[in-house]
């Protein structure tokens, strides 16, 4: 995302009681990722193929909207990075954001830290709140039992 045109960075953290191996599983498994990302939209597509390089692509048609991109880092258990294209809605695809997920381990669990970087954010949009809304989610997910717990 070098365009040169000024960025911002929206960064959002939740604690999770799991370990960095879950929440990082909890990223990177489809089947764990409809349970918390859009679970009210039942027809969302979740389509990851993590490895650098590797593309992936979330829509839901009833939705009307969806993210695509392609990994750039992948280092389980600890970060996650991957450009970011917003389908639908206000996106029309022209921009190519940078989003960065980061673990961390604290004495509650893990530390999920995103950090979604973007020529267009607008003050009091929608991209803030729609990460609130799915991190939100996050814990309540990986507190549950269908959570593989993995060293962290």
């Amino acid at each position: 995302m070098n365009t040169g045109a000024p960025t911002s960075t929206i960064t959002i953290s939740r604690t999770v009681p799991a370990s960095r191996a879950a929440a990082f599983a909890a990223w990177t498994e489809p089947e764990q990722l409809a349970q918390w990302w859009w679970p009210q939209f039942a027809d969302t597509a979740y389509e990851l193929e993590v490895r650098v390089g590797g593309r992936f692509h979330i829509h839901s048609a009833q939705l009307g909207q969806g993210a695509r991109g392609e990994f750039t880092a992948v280092e389980p258990g600890r970060r996650l990075a991957m450009t970011w294209i917003w389908e639908g809605g206000s996106g029309d695809g022209s921009v190519i954001d940078e989003v960065v997920v980061t673990f961390t381990p604290v004495a509650e669990g893990t530390e999920v830290t995103v950090r979604h970087t973007s020529t267009e954010h607008v003050e009091g949009g929608g991209a803030e709140q729609g990460w609130i809304d799915c991190l939100d989610r996050l814990p309540g997910h990986l507190a549950g039992s269908h959570a593989p717990q993995g060293a962290g």
